[in-house]
């Protein structure tokens, strides 16, 4: 008779114990894949543990419940291996959830688990070659890359891939056959047998995180902790790295390298005062300068890239009799105005919710006073693509934003299409940095509007804003022109003038002082209710309850800095719920002493176990926003 501890493969309340023991007539082992059950129903589970069931006979009779039994073997072989185990039990710590979550996900997906090969975790099978892991945020970075490795050699991961490539490949890596790995974030998750490099490529780019799906989690935690596992080695690639994996690597904490490399031709920048243009009495969204220079492109038979991070028409509807802005009846937050193609021929008004979807006609008179001098304001990818339209009337004109791309397969033909000259301008969203792998360069690439970068409430608002610039750079060896109505904007200044050490050391010391990352962990608590009055009433309650705890504990003092008053998010209100948000500064995991770090987690999520669990706990959010 054995004692055997599991992970169920399903979110288990954190309040709860995340690892469960039953007991088995059979002897499993570490890996198997067993059913079992939890409450009233079963569960796959993972078996991390095995004990001879006589040695606990004292804890079994002391214990408060009643010991069950594993109901069934899934598999008669580990599905997933030891590191594997380590990885899952340490990602649920760090992000404080459910350590099985991660275990499903290290699953192949899509292959049913009885037809899995588990076989391959048999040392026997195994090669003792070292194993290169590439990630890459997107899909379509993948093909440039595969190209440079012996396909022999090479195994590739990501979500596209059918079961049965998925599952090959997946076994391929278990048995130390390919020494080259090259994937999206789902590649993080497989089976390694002696991993010793890893490369994250584009390292700011936010497809690293998986901001869509749950558990929340980011490649680079990831990444760190396998090099952990397997000893390996650390490399990000990025023009403009972000400021804490620059501070990691002069610190050489975490063996980081950096891969900096400048553009052989580094363009012109230049800036445009959009105050000076309506002076002058150009009320245009391109300033002359602008249209000067694309004029004399497509004369050339060139092309131009224009970037507007805003999608739609126009960015809100405003009354100029008594300042109504249309705003959307679930979030407090403008609707957008949108031109709909209702019939083939037939575009149609309608104003559109960003956050939650809701589509309203646009009001024909002020639904406050009953005025008539109803505007739309501001810029979208709609609004530069009909104005370019009239400007440049010979121009052809292509559009990328997930309006008109709703899928990848949309998005890679307008790629393409732009990419063999089907077109002479491309105006893009953020959708444009992440997708596109361009090979070749074009003469000139242009930020329409770089106000719409600027100004957000949010610690890393400069560092995004650094980065989105050198990305639209990145587009052109010739000229980059950037619009704006505040040119002398230090940041702006800063990218005009490429005084990246100059930021990186200001960055650096205003976080350090104001104990932002990587000088603490950030934890937003979040909360929402249709009634606004307890929405803010639960937020002091929380906020009482943590300072009390915090006040009280010497210890935990060291491991939290600072706890926010409770505040309303910045999008106060969402899908018809008001939400308020309390910031956690905590002693930051990866500054800690490879011996404290796992005492600072554990006294952390002691900490968070005061959250009641109708909150939302982001760890690491990507923004405070």
């Amino acid at each position: 008779m054995y004692l055997v501890e599991v992970v169920p493969l399903t979110k288990i309340p954190l309040q709860k114990p995340q690892i469960l023991s039953y007991f088995s007539i059979n002897q499993l082992n570490e890996g198997f894949l067993v059913s079992v059950p939890l409450g009233r129903r079963q569960e796959k589970a993972i078996v991390i543990e095995i004990h001879q069931i006589k040695d606990f006979k004292l804890e079994i009779k002391k214990a408060e419940y009643e010991l069950r039994p594993v109901k069934r073997i899934l598999n008669a072989e580990p599905v997933l291996a030891a590191q594997q185990i380590k990885l899952a039990l340490w990602l649920g710590n760090y992000y404080f959830t459910s350590p099985g979550l991660f275990m499903k996900m290290m699953m192949p997906r899509k292959v049913q688990i009885s037809k899995f090969k588990v076989q391959s975790y048999n040392s026997k099978f195994k090669i003792n070659k070292p194993q290169k892991l590439i990630l890459v945020p997107e899909i379509l970075k993948i093909d440039s890359l595969k190209n440079k490795f012996p396909k022999e050699k090479t195994a590739i991961i990501h979500s596209g891939l059918s079961a049965k490539q998925l599952n090959e490949n997946w076994q391929k890596i278990a048995r130390g056959e390919t020494e080259i790995i090259i994937g999206t974030r789902l590649a993080s998750f497989v089976p390694f047998f002696n991993l010793k490099e890893i490369t994250i490529m584009d390292e700011t780019n936010s497809s690293h995180r998986s901001w869509d799906m749950f558990p929340h989690y980011r490649t680079h935690e990831i990444a760190k902790k396998l090099a952990e596992l397997f000893g390996a080695k650390i490399t990000l690639k990025s023009d403009i790295p972000s400021v804490e994996s620059f501070y990691f690597n002069s610190q050489k904490l975490l063996n980081l390298k950096i891969d900096s490399k400048k553009s052989k031709n580094t363009p012109e920048i230049e800036l445009v005062d959009l105050r000076q243009e309506m002076k002058d009495g150009n009320y245009s969204i391109f300033s002359r300068k602008l249209q000067a220079r694309i004029n004399s492109v497509l004369e050339k038979n060139q092309q131009i890239i224009l970037f507007i991070n805003r999608r739609g028409l126009a960015t809100f509807v405003l009354c100029r009799d008594c300042g109504y802005v249309a705003k959307c009846p679930n979030c407090d937050a403008p609707l957008t105005y949108h031109l709909t193609r209702s019939k083939p021929d037939e575009l149609k008004p309608l104003l559109i919710c960003h956050h939650c979807g809701q589509k309203l006609a646009p009001p024909s008179l002020c639904p406050k006073c009953n005025g008539y001098r109803i505007k739309i304001f501001g810029t979208g990818t709609q609004r530069v693509e009909i104005e370019a339209k009239k400007i440049f009337k010979n121009a052809k004109i292509l559009r990328l934003d997930s309006d008109v791309a709703q899928t990848s397969a949309q998005e890679n033909t307008i790629i393409q299409n732009f990419r063999q000259k089907k077109a002479d301008i491309l105006i893009g969203t953020q959708m444009i940095l992440n997708s596109a792998n361009w090979r070749t360069k074009v003469p000139l690439a242009a930020i329409i509007s770089a106000d719409t970068l600027l100004h957000l409430p949010d610690f890393q608002s400069d560092e995004k804003t650094l980065q989105t610039i050198n990305q639209v750079k990145n587009f052109t060896n010739s000229q980059l022109l950037i619009q704006t109505y505040n040119p002398q904007t230090q940041i702006l200044q800063i990218a005009l003038k490429g005084e990246l050490k100059y930021f990186y050391d200001k960055e650096i010391e205003t976080r350090q002082a104001l104990k932002y990352p990587p000088f603490s962990q950030l934890i937003k608590l979040v909360f929402g209710h249709r009634d606004p009055k307890k929405a803010a009433e639960q937020a002091e309650i929380l906020y009482i309850k943590l300072t009390q705890q915090l006040k009280n504990s010497k210890i935990l003092k060291e491991a939290v800095f600072e706890i926010s008053e409770p505040l309303p998010a910045f999008i106060a209100k969402e899908r018809s719920r008001y939400i308020w948000q309390i910031i956690l500064k905590i002693k930051p995991f990866w500054l800690a002493s490879k011996s404290e770090r796992q005492d600072l987690l554990t006294l952390r999520n002691k900490f968070l176990l005061t959250v009641p669990p109708f909150w939302k706990i982001e760890v690491d959010p990507e923004t405070l926003l």
